[in-house]
């Protein structure tokens, strides 16, 4: 450290906070405990403030406390939950960490630092984003309301209105982070943030929903799942959202840069391939899976390496209809998009050509998916085989033409696939651009753009691309730093403080080794022009040109001849130099890009014709491709470097604002926070750089009238007294003055007090020092006045006590004669109760008795009474049975002198109907009669059933209620019963009650007995006009039988005698 340090070690007192590294949590807190200072000695003790049986211990000779490291201070509790980690008095790393942490802890997911807005992932849905969260921020002050994106995009729109002046987003961040979901809400908050009143869909323009659309767009051509995220963005873009004079959107632009070429032919384990390959085999419809021969991702060789096809709560079926809906809305109809479709299925059939052989690679030439991928492409089946087995090399005197091996085949084969979806890729983003573009350049004012832009990466093993990456953002961090310096001395001329240059880590010269003209891309580009440059021949070159000027930030591995360590802003990072020269060049032979521009697929055909104009429109770069000898060909490496440094100069003629998107831990857990993987991405994204720059200034800033109202307890209150009307900026004088020795640390601008680091903690410390002085003198006459009041009351409880006791002995003497008095009273009692206990017990046998006597009367008359009904039942049944006798006896006589009349009647009937036999009419009329009378009697059998069935029910009804009379009688029986139990409680029923219920029970039973006597009756005349009517009907069939019989008897008489006549005539002929 530096001399400071002498006097900062003088605020570890007791009680103080400070951090210590720890390899779980990054940092952790520990109190002093207790400080040892000798004459040449320093030793301070901390305790672990998550471990009570851990201590820390600094230990320092005060000669080398200059240079000692000392524990960085923990910040107030009341500053540690800032939304602004410029706002902490102590500006160091862990405290940075503690704050986001804290307020990560509490669901906020956003925190300024200065001019930088930190986001980290929640890997949750949170209600941040709504039409109402818009409508909050739209038109508001950036302090006024919490840490957003929003925030940041309302500052930038009102920037641009009030400086006229073009503005920048920079959205940046590790892969997984949330760059491209918070660069979308950015572009969604442009498009509706204009309309408050309504900030929804319906609202927006044409432009502003075309806008929209590119997202899907561009994540399904341009994102894929990786293992850090599963909708990583494998390019860079920056969107420019162009606005007119009324600041309405009027336009757009995209540029894209460092697309992943190599993801589209190898992805690693629990990878995938762009989105759109799987939307397409997932949502394509029958008819196109059938004309494009579309199969399930597992079936592709470019879909299926690492054995991850599906992302979980992802429909690609449904992300696919979305994607064509996008693209319809900035303007691709059905046929193009069909187009592209097939374009994509030939690069799906193109890696699945089987290569083979020995030494020379060889393809058959019915191979199915070659025959498939040059259908689709539009290609000569056989030259395109040809040249992907061959190569050609052109002297000036001739041209040689050589066998490939397997593996320079395949690397043929996926240069072509890897340059038609670039091409593809390209297209894509010139036609967004077009239907985006504004057809009036001169209506458009001013622009907003946002930059979509990969993290500072660093692997275990790192190639080119994250070459590419770290170059972009060390160009960026470069910018940031001179941006955030520029700010720094601003606001200090304004406020006309004194100060001083303030140093920076300039990484001017670590750019320099990568972009000069003989710096890293140049070398490449050199060896990559070479015919015999290979990666070990570029490697050896770096390890020469940088041995001394650049030793600072190029070195050489220990263990390593194809690798070089760059020493870049954040960490040093290692490169494996296998395979840059073909990813630098990453061209297909020219054979084969003439055989594709000459495609009979039109649309692949017209796609690659921009490739030989003088730029291309998405980048404004120099061609990508031309079809010349290789050594004039650009680099993917110089194409890069050109695209960033014309990136900067907009980037440079813009006022920036910054977003860095934090990743809070590996496994994309929801509210889950690693602080180590935290703190790595705070130092690579240049947060704590930023930090350290505002260190060597005056972080700490505070208006008068906020330092005046927190410490203006620190003087007396004569300076402060309100009647006085007290100046606020002398009040901060007198403040400062009485407190701060060294004026050096802080400076009194116009409007605000410009403290160093450290210094508002030795404030709040020294406020909190006379708060607790001031506690107590407040806790020492309390105390006076609570053992006064004790005294008191002890006093006043003395005085109750003796009256107490007092009142005591009187109340035990009263009671002695109260006991007395209760004893002779107990006496009493106890000798009359003795006595009335007697008599009653005299008296209680004297009453059983006479109720036993009354209930053995009770029981004899019952008796009585029951052998008397007994004997009048038995009387009752024996003349009932008399009578029956009779009354059958009667009957029977009476049927059978009935049944002597029918028979005489029936055979004087029969004579007559013998008589009248031969008469059919006669006959008919007898049967009608008899038909009549069967009639009559089952008419008057109807009659009968009626009258019984009314009769039953009558006698059911009867039944009833003498049931309900016998349990009224068989109750009252219990009852009487139970009265002679009970000794005569109850003597007898009263006998008018007696009488009355016994002569409704004889006249219910006489009228059952009358009414079963009805029924009887009915029964028997029943059952007489059945039998009747039985008889009738055998009288009839009787007759019926006797008729036909008389009928053929005489007919066989009447027969006999013609017979006799018969023969008797022929016997007088016979005599004649």
């Amino acid at each position: 450290m530096t001399s400071s340090n002498l006097d900062l070690v003088q605020v570890y007192t007791k009680g103080v906070k400070a951090w210590f590294p720890d390899d779980t949590l990054g940092w952790t807190s520990a109190t002093v405990v207790s400080k040892e200072e000798q004459a040449e000695f320093i030793k301070i003790i901390f305790q672990d403030d998550n471990d009570s049986e851990k201590q820390h211990v600094f230990e320092s000779k005060k000669s080398e406390l200059p240079q000692a490291t000392l524990p960085p201070l923990r910040n107030p509790p009341k500053m540690e939950n800032t939304d602004d980690l410029t706002n902490l008095s102590y500006l160091n790393e862990p405290s940075v960490l503690h704050t986001i942490k804290t307020r990560y802890d509490q669901h906020h997911i956003y925190t300024y630092s200065g001019i930088v807005l930190i986001a980290a992932n929640p890997f949750a849905r949170v209600s941040l984003y709504d039409p109402e969260m818009i409508q909050k921020y739209s038109g508001s002050r950036r302090e006024d309301l919490e840490p957003h994106l929003f925030a940041i995009a309302e500052d930038a729109y009102r920037c641009m209105i009030r400086d006229n002046k073009n503005q920048t987003i920079i959205v940046s961040g590790e892969s997984g982070a949330g760059k491209t979901v918070s660069a979308k809400y950015i572009m969604r908050y442009f498009a509706t943030a204009d309309d408050t009143s309504s900030a929804g869909v319906e609202s927006m323009t044409e432009v502003e929903k075309q806008i929209l659309a590119t997202n899907p767009i561009m994540e399904a051509f341009g994102n894929a799942k990786t293992t850090r995220n599963d909708n990583s963005s494998r390019f860079g873009k920056y969107i420019e959202i162009e606005f007119d004079h009324q600041r309405n959107i009027v336009g757009a632009k995209i540029r894209t840069y460092l697309l992943e070429r190599s993801r589209l032919i190898f992805q690693p384990a629990t990878e995938r391939n762009y989105h759109i390959f799987y939307q397409l085999c997932a949502g394509a419809s029958d008819t196109e899976k059938k004309e494009l021969a579309l199969k399930e991702w597992s079936e592709f060789h470019y879909l299926n390496q690492s054995g991850t096809g599906v992302i979980p709560s992802i429909d690609d079926a449904q992300e696919f209809q979305e994607t064509k809906n996008a693209l319809v809305t900035i303007g691709v109809p059905p046929e193009v998009q069909a187009d592209i479709f097939r374009l994509l299925a030939a690069l799906l059939h193109l890696g699945d050509i089987e290569i083979g052989g020995r030494t020379d690679a060889s393809v058959a030439d019915d191979e199915p998916s070659l025959l498939k991928a040059t259908q689709l492409l539009g290609l000569d089946t056989m030259e395109f085989r040809k040249w992907i087995l061959r190569k050609q090399i052109v002297t000036r005197s001739e041209k040689i033409v050589s066998n490939l091996s397997v593996t320079q085949s395949q690397v043929v084969r996926d240069s072509v696939a890897k340059f038609i979806y670039a091409n593809l890729f390209d297209w894509l983003v010139t036609l967004i651009n077009k239907s985006l573009s504004c057809p009036q350049t001169d209506l458009i004012a001013n622009f907003i753009g946002v930059l979509d832009i990969y993290g500072f990466e660093h692997f275990q093993k790192n190639s080119f691309e994250q070459f590419c990456i770290n170059y972009a953002n060390e160009k960026l961090q470069q910018q940031f730093n001179q941006h955030v310096f520029k700010l720094e001395q601003e606001e200090y001329v304004k406020e006309q403080i004194d100060w001083k240059f303030i140093s920076f880590s300039d990484n001017q010269k670590c750019i320099e080794l990568i972009e000069s003209k003989m710096g890293i891309l140049s070398l490449l580009d050199e060896e990559s022009r070479l015919p015999s440059g290979t990666d070990q021949g570029f490697c050896n070159k770096l390890y020469q040109t940088f041995k001394t000027d650049y030793q600072d930030y190029f070195k050489k591995p220990r263990f390593s001849n194809n690798a070089f360590t760059v020493a870049h802003y954040a960490h040093d990072v290692q490169y494996e130099a296998e395979g840059f020269l073909d990813k630098n060049k990453d061209t297909v032979p020219d054979e084969l890009l003439n055989l594709l521009q000459a495609s009979q697929f039109t649309f692949l055909s017209d796609m690659l014709q921009p490739t030989t104009a003088p730029s291309t429109p998405t980048t404004e770069q120099p061609p990508v491709r031309k079809s010349m000898n290789q050594a004039k060909k650009p680099t993917l490496g110089s194409i890069f470097k050109l695209s960033l440094i014309n990136l900067m100069d907009t980037i440079g003629e813009t006022n920036v604002h910054y977003i860095r998107c934090i990743k809070p831990n590996e496994a994309k857990a929801a509210w889950e926070f690693d602080p180590n993987m935290v703190l790595s991405q705070l130092r690579a994204c240049g947060v704590l750089e930023t930090i350290r720059i505002s260190c060597e200034g005056y972080p700490t800033r505070w208006t008068f009238q906020d330092f005046a109202d927190r410490y203006y307890a620190l003087i007396p209150y004569s300076y402060w007294d309100p009647k006085s009307n007290p100046d606020v900026k002398q009040i901060c004088r007198v403040i400062l003055d009485t407190h701060v020795n060294d004026t050096n640390k802080y400076q009194i601008g116009l409007s605000k007090i410009f403290f160093r680091a450290g210094q508002l903690a030795y404030m709040e410390k020294l406020r909190s020092d006379k708060l607790n002085m001031c506690a107590t003198a407040i806790q020492k006459h309390a105390r006076r006045y609570l053992a006064r009041l004790h005294y008191m009351r002890v006093r006043k409880l003395v005085l109750m006590l003796q009256s107490v006791a007092r009142r005591e002995l009187g109340k035990q003497k009263l009671e002695l004669l109260r006991q007395e008095h209760a004893a002779t009273v107990i006496q009493t009692n106890w000798r009359r109760y003795i006595a009335r206990k007697r008599y009653l017990k005299i008296r209680g046998f004297i009453v059983r008795l006479e109720a036993v006597c009354r209930g053995w009367v009770a029981r004899k008359r019952h008796q009585v009474l029951k052998k008397e009904h007994a004997a009048i039942m038995i009387q009752k049944m024996a003349r009932g049975w008399i009578a029956r006798k009779r009354y059958q006896a009667i009957r029977q006589y009476v049927i059978s002198i009935q049944t002597c009349i029918r028979r005489r009647q029936a055979r004087k009937q029969l004579v007559m109907l013998r008589a009248e036999a031969r008469s059919v009419s006669h006959l008919k009329e007898a049967s009608y009669k008899l038909e009549s009378r069967v009639v009559d009697l089952i008419a008057n059998l109807t009659q009968q059933r009626e009258e019984k069935s009314k009769l039953k029910l009558q006698a059911i009804e009867i039944e009833n209620r003498i049931k309900n009379w016998i349990q009224t009688y068989d109750k009252v029986d219990q009852r009487a019963k139970s009265l002679e139990q009970n000794f005569g409680k109850q003597d007898e029923l009263e006998d008018s009650k007696w009488k009355e219920l016994k002569k409704k029970r004889e006249a219910l039973q006489n009228e059952y007995i009358s009414t079963l006597n009805k029924i009887k009756g009915q029964d028997k005349e029943l059952m007489r006009l059945k039998e009747e009517l039985l008889h009738q009907k055998d009288d009839v069939a009787k007759l019926k039988i006797a008729t036909k019989k008389t009928n053929e008897t005489d007919i066989i008489e009447l027969k006999n005698q013609i017979s006799a006549l018969k023969a008797a005539t022929e016997y007088k002929l016979f005599v004649q």
